[in-house]
């Protein structure tokens, strides 16, 4: 079981806001933790309450964001990498009755994130955005709480509310990791030389119209994995691309996760999906970046979802406190678009 990476962080020269102090900074009880670690030491902060923004690689494309030159800026590869031709965005969106605020927040910052990448993107990069729900079970009516950052449902009850698409189609839309349908089309095809508004409008829409109608009990990591999985070829054909393609996985959630099975069999789900563009001697790590909004006792007591996160790279993946509504910019804005365009140009040459 992996750990939480501490020293040699490798810091950009921009920071996120990460919310620290929210009161769950203890150990989980036994028993409904679903493979869970003691308690992690809590981040360091500055005396402005920020702490810096951390993740993979240090080069930061220079001259990026929407106020730079208008000319396009081909960010520079670091460690080796030939540079990815497409890029797949999939935010994972918590549509349990509590995300209306989120939600919002988060469509609101949405353009903003979108110039800033188009910006620090090199040109004719092949964009597809989508996004699917944190919902396993529809239609479930079962009320489900917190402790500690934890479940208080049993084992059973969450397996209970656990339905994967390679067992049953559950037909919801979004939910069991398929990509929600808005507007007729399940994601959405753009370039980064293409005008963003389109892209925006139908995002805005789409991730607002994922509504909060969802089961309680929240499975971003289970949705992360079965997005890319062969059960879901059917809704989600031709989103996902191998060779020469970055999968950017974005977590929208206000909830700790409550995906039943081993953080470990999720993981493999994503890297079975990129085997082409990790190559014979390449990492799959290097195809796929993570990053989210999500609540900051996750860290603290080193929850499933942060775990998860976590096997991606060697260092800290950038993060946001969910919470910070009107700060989303901090990290959902030229930061992490900034640290795609990096982790595009270090994509594996096929």
């Amino acid at each position: 079981m992996r750990s939480r990476q501490g020293a040699g962080t490798i810091e950009y020269a921009v920071v996120g806001l990460l919310a620290v102090g929210l009161g769950c900074t203890v150990t989980p009880e036994s028993g409904t933790t679903f493979e869970t670690t003691p308690a992690l030491p809590s981040q360091d902060t500055g005396t402005d309450g920020m702490t810096t923004m951390s993740g993979s690689g240090s080069g930061v494309a220079d001259g990026s964001g929407s106020g730079g030159d208008p000319e396009k800026l081909d960010t520079p590869s670091v460690g080796g990498g030939g540079g990815c031709e497409f890029i797949d965005f999939l935010f994972v969106i918590d549509n349990s009755e509590s995300m209306q605020t989120y939600q919002l927040a988060l469509t609101e910052q949405f353009p903003e994130f979108i110039t800033a990448m188009y910006d620090a993107l090199p040109p004719a990069i092949d964009v597809h955005v989508g996004l699917t729900t944190t919902d396993f079970n529809p239609g479930c009516d079962a009320i489900e709480g917190t402790m500690n950052c934890q479940t208080d449902a049993t084992v059973a009850e969450v397996e209970s509310q656990y339905v994967p698409p390679d067992v049953m189609n559950a037909m919801g839309n979004g939910a069991q990791g398929k990509l929600f349908e808005y507007a007729g089309t399940r994601y959405f095809e753009t370039t980064s030389d293409d005008d963003p508004a389109p892209l925006t409008d139908w995002f805005s829409e789409a991730a607002v119209a994922a509504g909060e109608e969802g089961c309680s009990f929240e499975m971003p990591v289970a949705a992360a994995g079965y997005a890319t999985h062969p059960a879901n070829a059917a809704e989600n054909g031709g989103f996902l691309r191998d060779e020469s393609a970055l999968l950017v996985v974005f977590f929208l959630t206000d909830e700790p996760d409550k995906s039943p099975e081993s953080k470990d069999i999720y993981r493999d789900m994503v890297f079975e999906a990129k085997t082409a563009c990790a190559g014979a001697d390449g990492r799959p790590e290097d195809c796929v970046y993570i990053s989210g909004l999500i609540p900051a006792c996750t860290l603290d007591v080193n929850q499933k979802l942060w775990q998860f996160m976590n096997q991606f790279d060697d260092d800290e993946p950038p993060w946001g406190d969910i919470e910070g509504t009107g700060d989303y910019a901090m990290v959902f804005g030229d930061a992490l678009a900034t640290a795609i365009a990096e982790a595009c140009a270090n994509v594996p040459i096929p």
